[in-house]
C-alpha cells in the first residue's frame, strides 16, 4: 500500500495519458512508432501551404509510458517536414515503473544509445545535468529567432532552472489544487476561504473536522495524503539538507497519524465535481475544455472552489512533473528542438490534452474560451505563482520505501529511527 502511495504522481500521469490518448497499441509490446514524413507529403503539396525551413533526419523519442502520445504531433510535424522520421520507443505496459524498467531507462539516458528525446520525468535532474547528459535548453531558445519566451508562462524557465541551467522543457503548467468537502466543516463551525492552502492548514482542519464528525474521517480518498504531497515536503528538505532536522520529524509524524486512518479507493478522473461524504478533501480533476470548468472555480453545493496548494515553505508545484530532455548525445539536437517547440506551440496540432495545461499562452488562450472572465484570470495568476520544480527521482524513492514500510506499516522503527535512516540514504545516494 506504501509502496503504490509514493508513487502516486506516476500512476496518476500514467492513467491521464493513457486516457488521453487514442487508437494506441494495445499489445504491450515495445513498440516503434514510425510515421514517415514522406507519406504526408502529397497532403502538404494539396493544401497550397508553403512548406517552412526544409527539415530532414530521425529523431527517438524515450518514453516511460506504454502508449503513444505524440503520434498526433508527429503526423503534424511531419506533414509539415515530410523528409522527417519520428520514433517513439515505449516499454511495455508490465515493465512501467519497476526496478528494472528504471535502471534499463536510466542507462540508456547516461550512454545516450541512440535517443534524441527524453521524457525525463523518472530522473535524477540534478545529477544528470552534473554529468551533462541533457542539452541546457537555454542555448537551444537562444538561437533559435522564431522562439519568443514571452509566449509562454514564465514558470518554465527559472523555477525549472539548475544551477542558471535549463535541463528540460516543462509541458504541463496545472497548478496543484484540491477541493474541500463544505459539509465537513460546516458541521465542525469551519470556514475556509483562502486562495491557497499549506499542509499544515490542512492537516488543522482535520484535526477540528474529526472531533465533530468522528475518526474515521479521511483526509483525503487516496492514501495517507493527497497525490504528490508527500513527494513535494519531502523534496524540500533533501534540496535544503533538511532531512535529519527535528522539522522533517515532526512531519514524519503528522504523516504516520493519518496513514493509521487511511484507505486507498479508486480515484476519480472523469471531470465529475464530487467528494465522498467521509472525506475532507480531494484534488481538483481540472479540464481544459471542459463543461464543468468554471465550477472547479467557483465551488458547488458539497464542494469549496479549487484552493491552490503550497507547500509548508511557502513553494508552489505543477501538478506532476511533466518534461522532456534533449539528449547530448543527440546528432539531431536542432531537429529535436523544432520538434518540441512544434509540440508546444500554439498550432492545433501540438501537444494538447484536456487534463493538461499547455505552456504556450496561445494554446492555453483556446482551451479556457469556456472560463468566465474572473475564473481565467485566476487560473493564470496561480500558473505565473509557480516557482518550484519538484523533480522526481525513482531511484531515490525506491530506496525510501524498506524504511517507509518499517515506519507506517510494520511500526518497528520511531519517527527518529525512521528519519536518520532516509538522511543516511539521501546522503549515500547524493555522493555515490
Amino acid at each position: 500500500m506504501w509502496k503504490k502511495v509514493t508513487i502516486i504522481i506516476m500512476s496518476l500521469c500514467i492513467l491521464f495519458l493513457m486516457a488521453c490518448s487514442s487508437g494506441k497499441d494495445e499489445t504491450g509490446e515495445k513498440t516503434q512508432e514510425k510515421i514517415n514524413g514522406n507519406e504526408m507529403q502529397e497532403k502538404t503539396e494539396a493544401s497550397g501551404e508553403s512548406e517552412s525551413e526544409e527539415l530532414t533526419g530521425e529523431l527517438t523519442i524515450l518514453s516511460w509510458v506504454p502508449s503513444n502520445k505524440w503520434d498526433h504531433v508527429i503526423e503534424g510535424f511531419t506533414q509539415e517536414h515530410p523528409g522527417v522520421t519520428v520514433t517513439v520507443d515505449m516499454p511495455k505496459q508490465e515493465e512501467v515503473l519497476t526496478e528494472e524498467f528504471v535502471e534499463r531507462y536510466n542507462t540508456r539516458i547516461m550512454t545516450g544509445d541512440g535517443i534524441d528525446i527524453v521524457e525525463s520525468d523518472l530522473v535524477n535532474m540534478e545529477r544528470c545535468m552534473e554529468q551533462g547528459l541533457f542539452v541546457d535548453m537555454y542555448e537551444l531558445m537562444d538561437a533559435d529567432e522564431d522562439f519568443h519566451r514571452e509566449d509562454y508562462f514564465s514558470c518554465i524557465f527559472e523555477p525549472v532552472e539548475i544551477d542558471g541551467k535549463l535541463p528540460a522543457f516543462v509541458y504541463n503548467v496545472r497548478p496543484v489544487y484540491i477541493h474541500l468537502n463544505k459539509k465537513l466543516l460546516e458541521e465542525a463551525g469551519l470556514e475556509y476561504t483562502e486562495d491557497t492552502i499549506s499542509f499544515k492548514e490542512l492537516y488543522g482542519l482535520y484535526e477540528k473536522v474529526r472531533e465533530t464528525a468522528g475518526e474515521r474521517i479521511f483526509l483525503t480518498p487516496d492514501g495517507y495524503g493527497y497525490e504528490g504531497m508527500c513527494s513535494y515536503e519531502t523534496n524540500y528538505f533533501i534540496r535544503n539538507n533538511l532531512i535529519d532536522s527535528d522539522e522533517y520529524e515532526e512531519y514524519l509524524k503528522m504523516c504516520h497519524e493519518l496513514y493509521c486512518v487511511s484507505e486507498n479507493r479508486p480515484l476519480r478522473s472523469d471531470g465529475t465535481m464530487k467528494i465522498e461524504d467521509d472525506v475532507l478533501c480531494c484534488p481538483s480533476d481540472l479540464r481544459l475544455p471542459g463543461n464543468n470548468a468554471n465550477e472547479v472555480f467557483e465551488g458547488t453545493e458539497g464542494m469549496t472552489r479549487a484552493i491552490c496548494y503550497e507547500s509548508m515553505h511557502g513553494e508552489r508545484y505543477f501538478y506532476g512533473a511533466s518534461n522532456v530532455a534533449v539528449s547530448s548525445f543527440s546528432e539531431n539536437k536542432k531537429l529535436a528542438w523544432e520538434f518540441i517547440k512544434y509540440a508546444f506551440s500554439g498550432k492545433e496540432t501540438s501537444q494538447d490534452y484536456s487534463s493538461y495545461i499547455s505552456p504556450n499562452k496561445e494554446k492555453t488562450e483556446i482551451v479556457c474560451e469556456g472560463l468566465t472572465p474572473e475564473n481565467k484570470e485566476k487560473l493564470y495568476r496561480d500558473i505565473e505563482a509557480i516557482n518550484t520544480m519538484s523533480y522526481s527521482d525513482m531511484d531515490l524513492n525506491n530506496s525510501f520505501l524498506p524504511v517507509y514500510e518499517d515506519y507506517f506499516m510494520n511500526n518497528t522503527i520511531t519517527s527518529e529511527e525512521c528519519r536518520k535512516e532516509l538522511a543516511g540514504r539521501v546522503y549515500l545516494y547524493m555522493n555515490e
